[in-house]
Order: structure tokens, then C-alpha cells, then sequence
């Protein structure tokens, strides 16, 4: 290996060729990139392939007649590729489809007999805040997940999780003043352009060759909607990107690329891409009414695929997403109709001996309770006797409330269709003259407010609740459930809740959020948050019993439409999210999404 002096300029070397003349008896120029990273998505990097070699980051030879013909000398430097394959050395150079595969950076001479070609070959990093390096074809980017931060030297540690170092090795005349970095989604769709990211002198790696020099960039932070990239203190290195999408780092016409995913480091190795399967429901007020969010339908559909898209930007930190969505994940639906008997209704005390009396599609009904019958030996009696009239049931047990005697048994009746029924209590009368024994007919009614659990019913949920939630459940336990609301009834300021799915547990992965959730989701992020009690399955907060961090999306009172308000999710989060929800929880709630092969 000869190193030479050049004297192109770096304009001309940015376009990928030399600007001296393309004549056979001129040295022949060319600068390429280091190919480091994984075109074709096969987790190997492009440069140690030998079949299929992705053509992304291969340079045309410069003047190739002058070459053509001539044994392709030895070279640790760089490799020469034809319809894919690299070229052995001794083999005659082909007359056309001849590109340049650069695998070391420096300034190189490759001389096929008399004809040199000068190669000068730019070599582009990644480090992380310990400065270690991050692998673009084995590792990837990670979302920010912690608030803006001043750094004020480069050539230092930052302890940054998650900002990576770009940095340029190189001969240095031909390492520029600025890079772009482009964020593009999986299909290719520009997301976001870091267009002048400033590249200042610093120390090279160790083992780097000595004539070689290096410039870097600012740590670059990704993040995932425009509020935390608009901070005074990150704006000139904070780029949106979107899981499983791809930072493309570009020096004029060479660049190189790194995907983007979840956390790098956790106790179960990295996290690269989660999809969790959330749908949301938008009822309408009554039955062919307006939607609760909104007056025109299409706009409380427009609000609510802003929810869904909120939910994935802010999970995106833990390598979560919900996917794009669509008509099978935005629903508008009637609410239901009083369709539900519960059983034991309150503290499911057994049977005092009564009658339970009610009607159904105005067919009235008695049956008779026995003394000590328990709710769901009620239950099962009652059931019968609608079957009997040509209806179906389907029986429904709750968990036992804290105050509780036997859990509370609900019937949901169904005519042969499978269209729900409709109960009524018959002339005004109570639906059973059992002391003991309650029964209720669940009914939703948004007008009043929907009533809402309080802690010693919390594992249950309300019978309107109950009513609401069951009706609009597919009972696949690893589909994730959200109900928007108008409002929730009793007071108390709530604004969200969730049920998570426990041994103990009715209603299991789903959550509600009301109108002034929604409002305030640039403050509180109030889906994201009932989610993470779900996926989590943590029922309270973490400033319930230790320290109060407004900045984490978990805390339980903490609302700021600025970077520094709930939105942050660490690095126990996660784990627990993985632990609790991943693909080897005993009902996975998220499953491996790989990453899939990112066009430039």
C-alpha cells in the first residue's frame, strides 16, 4: 500500500469521483465509503459478503477502459464488485458493471500494471456516551429517554444511553465541515433532516492508523415528535425518526446507515422492535349518534388515530409500536344496550331465597332463588331459564372485590342472532325480592358521567364499566383494549384508567380515557400512561412509594407539554415491559417485529 498526495478538491470528492481528467494516461481518482453498514438487512456487513453485495454504497470506477482487461492486483484496501460478487485477485478486470467496495479508510494506491488508481476511503462511526463503538449492521440507534442536556465537550464521555457520535475517519483534507443526516421510515418516506450537523476535530479511536485523522459530530439525539426536538439546549442534534427506520448519515453522494430501535442494553440483551395489537374504540353517545369525542365522525376519527400514533411515539422508547393505524384498529361503535345482569351486584352475598324477576325484549321472567344459593349458582339457574326462552347467554365471573363475600357473576344475553338483548326490570318493580342476593342491569349512560371503579372494587371494575368494557372486548386476552369516554362520573378529577389482566382481574388489557385525557395528552400522554400500567402490570405509580420524577410517563400527577414533562420511560421500564408483556410472557401482549432491509 502506496500513500500519495492528491490534489482534487473535496467538492469534486464529494460527488464520488475525481475531477481530473478521465484519460488513460492521468492518474484516475476516487473517493468511496468504508461499507460497514447492512443494505440488505441479512445482519452481516455489506463489505464481508460474497454474493449479492448490496450495489448502495458501491462507487463506479473512474475511467474503467483504461483498467479493463488488466489482473486485479492485491489489496487489503478495497474490493471490486461485478453483477454482485467480488472479483478474485488475478482476474482480468471486466470491460463494464465494475464497482468500487471500499473496506479500510485511508489514502490507497491500486496499480493494475502501470495504471494506478488512487482510492481515498472515509470511514464512518458510531459511539455511544461511554464512546464505545456501536456496530450499524449488529446494534442500531436508540430513542432519547432522557430530558435535553447541555454537553460541552465533545472529546468526552457523555454517559448518554442513547445520543450517538457520528464520527468521520479519514485523510484529513477529505473529512468535511458538516454532515446530513437523513431519518427515513422503513419504506423509505423522509421523516426528518438534520441538515448541517457540525463535525469538530477530535482524538481518533484507538487502533486507528496514525496518519489518519477524525472529526464528529455532536451527540445526535433521536427522538420521536417535535416537542422534544425543539428544545433550545438539542435542537442543532435532535433528529424524529421512527421505529424500525433508519438514520442515514451522508458525506455529499456517500453515506451510510443505522437503524432504529429500541434500547441497546437491557438485562435481556437489546430490544430492537416490538408491535402490540391495540385497537380503539370511539362510541357514539347513542345509538346512531355522534361520536363522544367529537360532533363530526370523521374528526373524532382523525382524533383518535392521533391517540394511536401519540401511544407508539412515546413506547417507541422501549422498542414498542402499534402499528399504522386502520379500520381494524379505529372502530366507531354504538354503545351497547342494557344487555348485562349482574349477579351478587356490590358485595355477591349468597341467596337469602327470593325472585329474581325481569323482562327481555319485553318477554317477562321469574326465577326462583333458593336460601344459600351462592351468585354463581344463581347465575347458572337464571341462565337456564333464558336459554329456555330461545336466547343465548354467555356467563361472564368477576373477581371478588376487597369487601366481598363470593365474586359477582355477570350474564350477557344475546337473541339467536348474536345481536344483544334488551333487559328491563318489569313495571317498575325491583329485579328480585331476595334481602341479600343484589342483581343489577347494567347501563350505559354517558350523559351522567361513566361511574368509575374506586380501589376496593378496582379488580372488577363498576357494572356500567363492566357493561361498556365487555361489550366492545374480543376476548383475546393479548389484544390491547382502549375506550374513549365523554367524561367519568363521581368527580375526583379522573381521566384515565386501566384494567390489567391478573389471576384476579375481570376485564383484562384494556383501558379508558375521557375527553379531558385526550386533551391533555400533550402534558400527561394519557393513552401512553393507562398502556403502561397494562404492559407493565403495575397498578400504581412510581412516586407512589419513592422518589416524585415529573419526567417519567409512569408518574401519577405529573402534567407538562414540555420536553421535561411525563414522557420518559428507563431502562427498568422496560425490562419490566419485557419481562411482563414480551414474547416469552405467559400472555405476550407484544411480539418480534425484525427489522426488515432500509432504502437510502
Amino acid at each position: 500500500m502506496v500513500r500519495i498526495a492528491l490534489t482534487t478538491s473535496l467538492a469534486a470528492l464529494s460527488l464520488g469521483i475525481a475531477a481530473a481528467p478521465a484519460l488513460a494516461d492521468q492518474p484516475q481518482s476516487v473517493v468511496v465509503i468504508v461499507d460497514d453498514d447492512d443494505d440488505d438487512g441479512n445482519f452481516e456487513p455489506d463489505l464481508l459478503q460474497n454474493k449479492a453485495i448490496p450495489p448502495p454504497d458501491l462507487v463506479e470506477l473512474p475511467n474503467l477502459s483504461a483498467f479493463s482487461g488488466k489482473p486485479i492486483p492485491s489489496t487489503d484496501a478495497v474490493r471490486f464488485v461485478h453483477q454482485g460478487k467480488p472479483l478474485a485477485v488475478g482476474t482480468p478486470l471486466p470491460s463494464r458493471d465494475v464497482r468500487l467496495q471500499a473496506l479500510v479508510p485511508g489514502q490507497h494506491v491500486v496499480t493494475f500494471a502501470s495504471h494506478p488508481l488512487h482510492v481515498r476511503a472515509i470511514r464512518i462511526m458510531a459511539l455511544d456516551g461511554a464512546s464505545k463503538p456501536v456496530s450499524f449492521t449488529s446494534s442500531h440507534a436508540s430513542f432519547q429517554r432522557t430530558p435535553p442536556d447541555r454537553i460541552d465537550d465533545v472529546t468526552r464521555p457523555h454517559g448518554d444511553p442513547d445520543a450517538l457520535r457520528f464520527v468521520l475517519v479519514g485523510m484529513k483534507r477529505d473529512l468535511p465541515e458538516h454532515v446530513r443526516i437523513d431519518s427515513r421510515a422503513q419504506d423509505g418516506t423522509l421523516v426528518d433532516t438534520l441538515q448541517r450537523a457540525k463535525l469538530v476535530d477530535v482524538p481518533c479511536p484507538p487502533g486507528t492508523a496514525r496518519e489518519l485523522h477524525c472529526r464528529s459530530t455532536w451527540p445526535v439525539r433521536v427522538v420521536s415528535d417535535p416537542m422534544d426536538q425543539s428544545h433550545p439546549l438539542v435542537v442543532d442534534r435532535s433528529v424524529r425518526a421512527v421505529l424500525g427506520g433508519g438514520l442515514v448519515v451522508r458525506v455529499g453522494d456517500l453515506a451510510q446507515q443505522i437503524r432504529v430501535g429500541g434500547p441497546r442494553s437491557t438485562r435481556y440483551g437489546p430490544i430492537q422492535r416490538l408491535k402490540g395489537n391495540l385497537r380503539i374504540t370511539v362510541p357514539r353517545t347513542w345509538p346512531g349518534g355522534v361520536p363522544v369525542l367529537d360532533s363530526d365522525s370523521a374528526a373524532a376519527m382523525d382524533m383518535a388515530r392521533e391517540q394511536f400514533a401519540g401511544a407508539s411515539a412515546i413506547w417507541a422508547q422501549c422498542g414498542v409500536t402499534f402499528g399504522e393505524p386502520g379500520p381494524d384498529t379505529i372502530r366507531l361503535l354504538d354503545p351497547p344496550p342494557p344487555f348485562l345482569l349482574a349477579i351478587g351486584c356490590g358485595l355477591g352475598l349468597p341467596a337469602s331465597g327470593g325472585v329474581v324477576r325481569f323482562s327481555i325484549e319485553d318477554q317477562s321472567l321469574q326465577v326462583p332463588v333458593p336460601a344459600g344459593f351462592s351468585p354463581e349458582q344463581a347465575a347458572r339457574r337464571i341462565a337456564r331459564e333464558i336459554e329456555a326462552m330461545g336466547f343465548r347467554v354467555t356467563r361472564s365471573s368477576n373477581a371478588r372485590i376487597g369487601p366481598g363475600a363470593l365474586p359477582e357473576v355477570d350474564l350477557m344475553v344475546f337473541r339467536q342472532d348474536g345481536t344483544p338483548a334488551h333487559l328491563a326490570s318489569v313495571q317498575g318493580e325491583p329485579l328480585t325480592t331476595d334481602p341479600t342476593l343484589a342483581v343489577c342491569v347494567g347501563r350505559v349512560d354517558f350523559a351522567q358521567g361513566l361511574r368509575h371503579f374506586l380501589d376496593l372494587d378496582s379488580m372488577t371494575g363498576t357494572v356500567e364499566e363492566r357493561t361498556l368494557l365487555k361489550w366492545f372486548d374480543d376476548r383475546d386476552p393479548r389484544t390491547l383494549d382502549a375506550v374513549f369516554i365523554p367524561a367519568f362520573g363521581r368527580g375526583g378529577g379522573r381521566i384515565g384508567e386501566s384494567f390489567i389482566g391478573t389471576d384476579r382481574s375481570t376485564l383484562r388489557n384494556m383501558v379508558l380515557v375521557d375527553r379531558v385525557g385526550l386533551s391533555a395528552s400533550n402534558a400527561s400522554h394519557t393513552l401512553a400512561h393507562e398502556l403502561g400500567h397494562v404492559l407493565l402490570d403495575v397498578p400504581g405509580h412510581p412516586d407512589d412509594y419513592g422518589l416524585d420524577t415529573p419526567t417519567l410517563l409512569m408518574d401519577s400527577d405529573a402534567a407538562n407539554a414540555s420536553s421535561f414533562g411525563p414522557r420518559r420511560l428507563r431502562i427498568e421500564d422496560c425490562e419490566r415491559m419485557w419481562q411482563q408483556s414480551g414474547p416469552r410472557a405467559p400472555v405476550a401482549l407484544l411480539r418480534p417485529w425484525p427489522f426488515q432491509p432500509l432504502s437510502k
